[in-house]
């Protein structure tokens, strides 16, 4: 029989509500846990790839090592290829940024599916009452220290709930951020996208001659995250195991976007014009398609005092360029349960409502922070000279800020929270600053009709320049964590100013010039 009074109710049995069941489970073991999810039966879903935030996550946070070592695919970070302007190029030819050893802090590719059958099987096992095939109607939250209470019904029975805590962990659904009204749509950036998945598809560690393979010392380019760049938009591969490959589009809206690529004929069609991404699709079968009309979300609130949280595609989305969408889990998910734990140790209501003031106000700014890696630069993505320009700023810059930061739990930490947040300002104008400049170049590759000049015969080191890798996530002093920032803004500067030809300045150039929001060029 189903519980009608549950300490926790999470809302949504997809990647965010599993994991989220697993921490608590494993967290507090005392308390009762529900998980309510719609659907009979999991099955193929987007958000395959997953990076290095999200890969300590399910390690150290969670114990899934071992699991996603033997039952997925070990990622070898992200990769990009960059084509001719009729798109006619030879993979073997096309300019590559990408690794060329297997990453020291690990990610996956993440068979959703079975993952999450499996995440639900073990949830079970360790006590989480599962409904699967489970609607939730008449949501009613609680404003005073009363339960939150909702209506489930399955195909055979009908029952009330009571939950102290909820957790909306139902994706795009949303079940509790439409009821509330918390969906801020971003009409500043607006990404379509449309994906299916692929059997047979051309193994890339099988293509070319012997010197296309080791430009890559011998690693696997198949286990990679593979981006195929175009102006203003770019096409995936990621491989799911079982002969399984998810191929998928992202681009702009308005753009190149039409909406029958969100139909088999036009999706395959538009994928035919793309000699290199389609050389490895010629024996592939095509076995579903799904889209997405709009990508991209916010939200105007994650937590509440009054206990209850959004997590993953239930809060907000950015976008997927860098695969960022289960980083956002790990630290909802955290969030989350730092917060029932200090519930649980009876702190007082004064102290929940900052920890959770705090809490919100970081994720925004880590979704605003994130957003201004991708807003008005889908344009330049096409051009290998201004990706790996871009590149060499945000890869550092993630290690060294936001990897380090959450493989030390420091945003589980009130006074970090309020130390971020006070200085989130100089964070987002360096963004916005290093945003225009790469703009700037962009117009003058463009006005010089070079755009494309590098896209064929080159080849970039993904972690070029960044030798400091295995110290991330080791503490630092503050001088030593500017020092190196200081360094990366520095280098992205000197990079940039090359390609414009007006490398003219004398570096280093102090933080502050970075720090502080620069005039519109």
């Amino acid at each position: 029989m189903p519980r009608h009074h549950l300490d926790i109710a999470i809302l949504g049995g997809g990647l965010a509500g599993n994991l989220m069941a697993r921490q608590l489970r494993q967290t507090f073991p005392h308390l009762t846990v529900g998980m309510f999810e719609k659907r009979e039966s999991t099955s193929f879903k987007v958000g395959e790839s997953t990076v290095e935030v999200t890969g300590n996550y399910l390690i150290r946070r969670l114990g899934l090592g071992n699991y996603l070592t033997k039952h997925h695919i070990v990622k070898n970070g992200l990769r990009f290829f960059f084509d001719q302007e009729n798109r006619q190029a030879p993979l073997i030819d096309m300019s590559e940024i990408g690794g060329i050893e297997q990453p020291f802090h690990k990610s996956f590719q993440l068979d959703r599916s079975r993952l999450e059958t499996d995440l639900q099987q073990m949830n079970q096992e360790d006590g989480i009452e599962l409904h699967l095939g489970s609607r939730v109607s008449d949501l009613r939250l609680s404003s005073d220290s009363s339960p939150h209470q909702f209506s489930v019904r399955t195909t055979s029975k009908h029952w009330n709930v009571q939950s102290r805590w909820l957790i909306d962990a139902s994706g795009r659904s949303s079940v509790l951020a439409r009821q509330e009204n918390l969906r801020t749509p971003k009409s500043h950036h607006t990404l379509a996208a449309v994906w299916g998945r692929f059997r047979n598809v051309t193994n890339l560690d099988e293509v070319g001659p012997e010197t296309f393979r080791q430009r890559v010392h011998g690693t696997s380019r198949h286990s990679s995250t593979t981006h195929f760049c175009y102006p203003g938009y770019w096409i995936w591969f990621i491989p799911l195991g079982h002969n399984i490959v998810s191929v998928g589009i992202v681009m702009e809206r308005p753009g190149s976007w039409q909406d029958r690529l969100r139909k088999t004929d036009g999706f395959l069609e538009f994928l035919r014009q793309h000699h290199a991404a389609w050389s490895l699709l010629q024996e592939a079968d095509l076995l579903d398609i799904g889209s997405y009309h709009h990508l991209t979300y916010g939200t105007r609130q994650y937590f509440s005092q009054n206990r209850w949280g959004l997590t993953g595609e239930a809060a907000a989305f950015t976008d997927p360029f860098y695969s960022p969408g289960s980083d956002f889990i790990a630290l909802e998910n955290d969030l989350l349960t730092n917060m029932i734990r200090y519930e649980e140790e009876g702190t007082s209501a004064q102290y929940l409502q900052n920890l959770v003031n705090r809490s919100n106000d970081y994720m925004h700014f880590r979704y605003e922070a994130s957003m201004r890696l991708y807003r008005n630069l889908y344009s330049l993505f096409g051009s290998y000279e201004l990706l790996k320009l871009k590149w060499q700023l945000d890869f550092p810059s993630y290690y060294h800020i936001w990897l380090s930061e959450f493989m030390q739990d420091l945003h589980l930490n009130e006074e970090f929270l309020a130390q971020k947040i006070q200085e989130q300002q100089p964070v987002l104008n360096a963004l916005s600053n290093f945003s225009q400049l790469f703009q700037k170049v962009e117009r003058h590759l463009r006005e010089t009709k070079t755009f494309f000049r590098g896209n064929l015969g080159n080849f970039t080191n993904a972690v070029e320049g960044v030798e400091w890798l295995e110290e991330v996530g080791q503490p630092q002093t503050p001088r030593q964590f500017f020092t190196r920032l200081h360094e990366i803004f520095n280098r992205s500067q000197e990079q940039a100013n090359q390609l414009l030809g007006t490398n003219k300045m004398e570096y280093p150039l102090p933080l502050s010039h970075f720090l502080t929001l620069q005039p519109s060029a």
